[in-house]
């Protein structure tokens, strides 16, 4: 019971010991305010010798960073730079690591000149919620020396979290976009894209954010701020005609704008809604605004509207569209590209029959000839030469590729050697340095080598050539290498790099490459490999379904080939796809759902060879 008692005395005794320390602490704040109050009180009446001596007793019983500064901002009133100084430095000795201390000091430094001293001792602050003034002293020093920087020198790294404490203290947009640059400008969209503030200003930062958001593939929160900025640059402009306002930035026009968010609801496969933004700005051009006539947004308006006629069977729209685009921006590559496939299949649609020469002879016309004969058409020959003449001012390989291919596609009787040899003068003419050449040349080489089955040597130049472009190292293998660099590469390059593993059997390699492809780039990345992306082709979806199917995951492989057959729109290829589900579905021992893939792979190309036969074992 004693010891009972001792103890509960002990616990009391500790309890009471707690309760006053926390009335003394108390106790010494509330003292040292009121002893600042009094120095405040010197001052204001001119006492300065006495606020100094109370300053100096109260300095020996301040322990607390804060009490410090209190005591510092009332000797930097009096103008005793040494005595605060002192004192801060002294505190700093004990407290290194406190920031407000510091950010005192480093002030304290900034306000006496001594900026390089001030950046030294600021780098604590880097990365703090008080990087502002880091960012102040870092920007402050970089002017101070004098030198011409280029635009690349302000992307660096290490600038980054300069801009974001300066957007952090003012709020200044302008900061943000400047970190948001060094994303982009190494590819990194969705970083960029979280950087965005959801106040936008005016129509300029409402635009940027859409581009970032665009280029991160985010393209519903793009067409909310290209939104924002057809609303806000309305506002903008009715301010400048009221004179109500000085705009301060450069703008987006309306046809960047409704390009722009075109393409985002067109990336979000609402290929109406994007038809209706062009479908607007084409009416409201048509009835004079001709100031943006020169424009590349303006021009793609016009290309992708008649590429929306085209895929809805309109050829009449689709005719109008591109040969308006075509007249008014000859060296629009894309427009010249869509003129010459719009040319190829007008010559593909032939109404030449017998029966219809010897009607068309009696100058009788049925009604399917009368709409055939209402079809506009352009001319393989129109098409080339505008190809040409477009070359001839302006070097663009794509549209040289376009222009090769559509005059292959066109020529008949050629012979597989001078095809070859075709190959060969156009990589020759095109060399940029030892086996490097244009990337569009390269890819066209490539296919039309496979096509013409020399498989060997389509390998061995594509391997130069990737070997080349991307120095790589030689210390490491082909494989590494390809793999160090596959984020590097355009999307044809790792899908190639993909079919050749495959093709040797290195199905590790191919996997891997064929997964970054499909799953890994675009949307799909975005949504963490939940959709194929929309770059990669469906020959390379089929090709790791392929794999997943012969390495044992059926499951997968199933899942993946459903999805390339909604993407499909080659009836052959399709009918290929069905029957490999039919097969995974056989082998998992689901006879039914093999015979429906079977028949309707049948129905889509009744020529399909295996797919009778094997719905013939059934």
């Amino acid at each position: 019971m004693k010891n009972r008692a001792k103890k509960v005395f002990f616990l009391a005794g500790i309890f009471l010991a707690m309760i006053l320390a926390s009335c003394s602490s108390k106790t010494r704040v509330s003292s040292l305010i009121s002893s600042l109050d009094e120095v405040d009180r010197y001052i204001a009446q001119g006492y300065p010798e006495d606020a100094l001596k109370l300053l100096a007793k109260l300095q020996k019983k301040t322990v607390s960073p804060m009490e410090v500064v209190g005591i510092y901002k009332r000797y930097a009133t009096l103008g005793e730079e040494k005595y605060a100084e002192k004192l801060l430095l002294r505190t700093l000795k004990k407290n290194p690591e406190n920031l407000e201390l510091n950010v005192v000091y480093v002030d304290f430094l900034k306000k006496q000149g001594d900026f390089e001293q001030a950046f030294s001792k600021a780098k604590i602050l880097k990365e703090t919620r008080y990087a502002s003034l880091y960012s102040e002293l870092y920007l402050r020093r970089i002017a101070a020396q004098g030198e011409e920087h280029s635009a690349d020198f302000f992307l660096d790294e290490e600038f980054k979290p300069i801009y974001l404490g300066a957007y952090y203290a003012t709020h200044d947009d302008a900061w943000l976009k400047n970190a948001a640059l060094i994303y982009l400008s190494r590819g990194e969209y969705s970083d960029a894209a979280e950087l965005s503030d959801e106040d936008n200003f005016d129509a300029s930062d409402a635009y940027f954010w859409a581009c970032v958001f665009y280029d991160a593939e985010r393209f519903d929160e793009a067409a909310i701020c290209l939104l924002q900025a057809q609303k806000l640059l309305e506002n903008d402009s009715a301010n400048v005609l009221g004179g109500r306002k000085t705009l301060r930035k450069s703008l987006p026009s309306q046809i960047e704008i409704a390009s722009l968010l075109s393409d985002a609801y067109v990336n979000m496969d609402d290929d109406e809604a994007a038809q209706a933004v062009r479908d607007n700005f084409i009416a409201n051009y048509m009835l004079g605004d001709s100031k943006d006539v020169s424009s590349d947004s303006l021009s793609a308006i016009y290309l992708n509207s008649a590429l929306y006629a085209q895929s809805r069977d309109d050829r009449k729209a689709a005719y109008m569209n591109l040969s308006y685009v075509v007249e008014k921006w000859p060296d629009y590559a894309p427009a010249l590209i869509a003129y010459g496939n719009f040319a190829y299949e007008s010559a593909r649609q032939i109404l030449d029959d017998p029966l219809t020469r010897a009607l068309r002879d009696a100058g009788i016309f049925s009604a399917d000839m009368r709409r055939f004969d209402e079809i506009p058409r352009v001319s393989i020959s129109d098409a080339l030469s505008r190809m040409e003449e477009s070359l001839e001012r302006k070097k663009d390989e794509k549209l040289y590729v376009a222009k090769l291919e559509l005059e292959e596609k066109t020529e008949r009787n050629v012979e597989v050697r001078e095809r070859l040899s075709k190959v060969w003068r156009v990589l020759e003419r095109n060399t940029l340095a030892t086996n490097l050449y244009p990337p569009a040349i390269m890819q066209y080489a490539t296919h039309t080598l496979l096509s013409l089955e020399q498989y060997d040597e389509a390998k061995r130049l594509f391997e130069k050539y990737i070997k080349a472009r991307f120095e790589f190292d030689e210390e490491s293998s082909l494989e590494e290498n390809i793999l160090n660099f596959m984020r590097r590469m355009h999307l044809w390059e790792v899908e190639y790099c993909a079919y050749f593993a495959a093709a040797e059997k290195n199905a590790d390699l191919a996997k891997r490459l064929y997964e970054y492809a499909v799953y890994e780039r675009g949307i799909s990345a975005n949504n963490g490999g939940a959709e194929i992306s929309a770059e990669c082709s469906v020959q390379s979806a089929a090709n790791l379904a392929m794999i997943y199917s012969s390495t044992g995951n059926k499951d997968k492989a199933l899942e993946l080939y459903g999805r390339v057959s909604g993407r499909v729109m080659d009836s052959y290829l399709k009918s290929e796809i069905m029957y490999r589900i039919a097969c995974l579905y056989e082998a998992k021992g689901d006879k039914e759902s093999a015979r429906r893939s079977l028949e309707y792979g049948l129905y889509l190309n009744p020529g399909n060879a295996r797919a009778h036969m094997m719905l013939s074992s059934f």
